[in-house]
């Protein structure tokens, strides 16, 4: 045997070894090939408009936008029927760029160079992407990015994150039509030839949603090789602006759309929801286009299942759903995000993995969306990093519907580089600490609505001092600045101290 075919025997078993080793359920299917990983991401996304989440909760909570106003989402509902659903999930900071770097690195934002939207993304911090790849997957990103500074759409942006295929990632904008030009993407909409969010002329093949669904479709039924897939997939819906095409655009035109309850309610606002436009005025047709919105990506969730499926590549591939945070869609007095009210931090979560997740699975303890990248990590059997500032919740994960799943917490911070407010959150409360106001614990059990101030009641000190120690160590263990601020640690101590 010549040496240079020497050394190619030694070092083939090396890199094999390297690839994630199957699950004891796959080997006993036997299916010996790595498991795959499809991560999609909508954006600003309200957990209530999936039939899902409406199953899980009262009636007079599921339908918030006036009873019967509801728009079917059977596909995403399948991923959670036959995976699991997490109740309590949330967009760590939930703000576009911030969530996203903590979802793609497992650190929190601040600890990414990403504590607001717009911010450059630390390349010397390896991303999920760079683990896979060393791992031996092939990466792609489909979609919107949002973490390479303010190139607007950008494609292929220089920083971006490690991903091997990035012929369709765009760094950032709300987009309604794209198109390829000389096999190019771009935005296929344009006023006086500047991009534009126009959505005239869309179509099955052009409208955004339906367009990258193509795209990723391409990529998870790649066949030039044998690598395992980690494919993101990255919608830029339902964001505002609220538009879709035909014949989503005025297919839910005529539900019985109301205001939420907690709309316009006169109540004085937590003062650390800050300004902003309040009391927007209330338009079905708004939460219409929304809806529609909903229904198409829904559509789009059936597209890529079939398509995994003619593959047989479903079983075999960890399929997650997630958002970067919610839309308040008109409760209390809001639009959009960027606050820790429900509708605003509160994310649908849902996996589906045949091999280690039994089908009809609920998980009720808190889920933070820092904690994607270590749980992904787990269920693949690859190695932890020392760095994670997630939870690896794949143990968790695949047996919530048992008795063993451990209470935790998870922690939100707001947006920006300077402190404004943080939460903690368990399986039932929310303390929120501010700059500008008492502290507020919310009691999703008793006020759903969050529209009551629990601090301080009888029979709240003990789990208000077991959140506040769970946010002081959290601010210990992470170096999080928020929590050194003068009013935010004044705070914190009082409750401590209140022994």
């Amino acid at each position: 045997m010549r040496s240079g075919q020497f050394c190619l025997f030694l070092l083939v078993p090396l890199l094999l070894s390297s690839l994630p080793q199957p699950s004891a359920a796959a080997e006993s299917s036997g299916d010996h090939s790595p498991p795959n990983v499809l991560l999609i991401i909508t954006d600003e996304h309200n957990f209530r408009t999936l039939g899902c989440y409406r199953d899980s909760l009262p009636r007079e909570q599921a339908e918030m936008w006036g009873l019967g106003a509801t728009v079917p989402t059977p596909h995403f509902d399948r991923i959670a029927s036959e995976g699991v659903l997490c109740t309590r999930a949330y967009a760590t900071s939930p703000v576009c760029s911030p969530c996203r770097a903590a979802m793609i690195t497992g650190r929190y934002p601040h600890r990414t160079g990403v504590p607001t939207n717009n911010e450059v993304l630390d390349r010397s911090i390896p991303t999920l992407a760079d683990r896979l790849n060393n791992a031996g997957y092939r990466t792609a990103f489909i979609g919107k990015w949002h973490l390479a500074g303010d190139g607007k759409p950008e494609w292929s942006p220089q920083v971006d994150g490690g991903f091997q295929d990035k012929r369709f990632m765009y760094n950032r904008g709300h987009w309604k039509k794209f198109g390829l030009e000389d096999g190019r993407p771009r935005v296929a909409a344009r006023r006086k030839g500047q991009p534009s969010y126009d959505v005239a002329g869309a179509d099955e093949t052009s409208f955004a949603t339906d367009w990258l669904t193509d795209r990723a479709i391409d990529s998870v039924t790649d066949t030039s090789t044998n690598q395992p897939f980690f494919t993101v997939v990255s919608y830029p819906d339902p964001h505002g602006p609220n538009t879709v095409r035909t014949p989503y655009d005025t297919r839910f035109d005529n539900l019985p759309f109301m205001p939420p309850r907690t709309y316009q309610t006169g109540r004085p606002a937590p003062k650390w929801l800050g300004g902003g436009k309040n009391h927007p005025i209330f338009r079905g047709k708004d939460m219409s286009r929304y809806f529609g919105m909903v229904q198409c990506l829904d559509d789009n969730m059936g597209r890529l299942l079939a398509a995994l499926e003619k593959a047989e590549r479903l079983d075999n591939t960890l399929f997650i759903m997630t958002s970067d945070h919610g839309d308040l869609c008109y409760e209390h007095d809001r639009q959009n995000k960027g606050n820790p009210y429900e509708g605003s931090a509160r994310v649908p979560m849902l996996l589906r993995f045949p091999p280690q997740i039994a089908a009809e699975q609920v998980y009720t303890q808190p889920v933070g969306t820092v904690d994607i990248t270590p749980t992904v990590m787990g269920f693949l059997n690859l190695p932890a990093s020392e760095q994670d500032q997630g939870r690896d919740l794949s143990g968790q994960l695949a047996t919530a519907g048992k008795s063993s799943s451990q209470p935790g917490m998870t922690f939100l911070r707001n947006s920006g580089k300077a402190a404004g407010w943080v939460a903690a959150i368990d399986s039932r409360y929310k303390l929120i600490l501010s700059v500008n106001d008492q502290p507020w614990l919310f009691d999703a059990v008793e006020d759903p609505d969050e529209l009551e101030n629990f601090f301080g009641r009888p029979g709240t000190e003990q789990v208000t001092q077991k959140l506040a120690a769970g946010l002081r160590q959290y601010g210990q263990d992470n170096d999080d600045p928020h929590l050194t601020n003068p009013k935010i640690a004044a705070s914190l101590q009082q409750i401590l101290d209140a022994n």
